[in-house]
């Protein structure tokens, strides 16, 4: 199969390189908002983590997302690795990351609390009637 190599053919410059080679932060950027806490795990003093609206002229490095749906033309070309907050990939063009060797990461289990959560909410509702409890609340308020 051929492959198309122009994703920001535009942009390669040799004299770019000293960019991503000097000594600093990896740039990261995010799409979503994700939780302070996880961000926390990246010092400061070697991570600038920003959203896309506060990216500016910076070039990420890595790119953080949840349910945002990514083209490929956010994609910048200084960008070496793609990470999914969450279990899927099907908002990511991981075939065309692929060909441009972006390598791209999930983290399947990552909110199993929140789902385990959800589900004993769920069990406790049906099983004990709440909802309907709920309802017929609701009923006796309108009379």
């Amino acid at each position: 199969p051929s492959l198309d190599y122009d994703h920001f053919a535009h942009g390669w410059a040799v004299g770019d390189i000293g960019d991503f080679t000097r000594p600093g932060k990896y740039h990261m950027q995010t799409f979503n908002k994700i939780s302070p806490k996880g961000l926390a795990k990246f010092p400061s003093e070697y991570y600038d983590v920003y959203s896309a609206d506060e990216a500016g002229s910076r070039k990420a490095h890595a790119i953080m997302l949840r349910s945002h749906k990514l083209k490929e033309e956010q994609v910048d070309a200084s960008v070496r690795a793609i990470a999914r907050c969450g279990a899927g990939t099907n908002n990511i063009p991981v075939a065309r990351m692929t060909e441009l060797g972006i390598p791209v990461f999930n983290t399947p289990g990552a909110n199993a609390n929140a789902v385990k959560e959800l589900v004993l909410c769920g069990m406790l509702l049906g099983s004990r009637r709440i909802v309907d409890g709920v309802n017929h609340m609701k009923k006796l308020g309108e009379q």
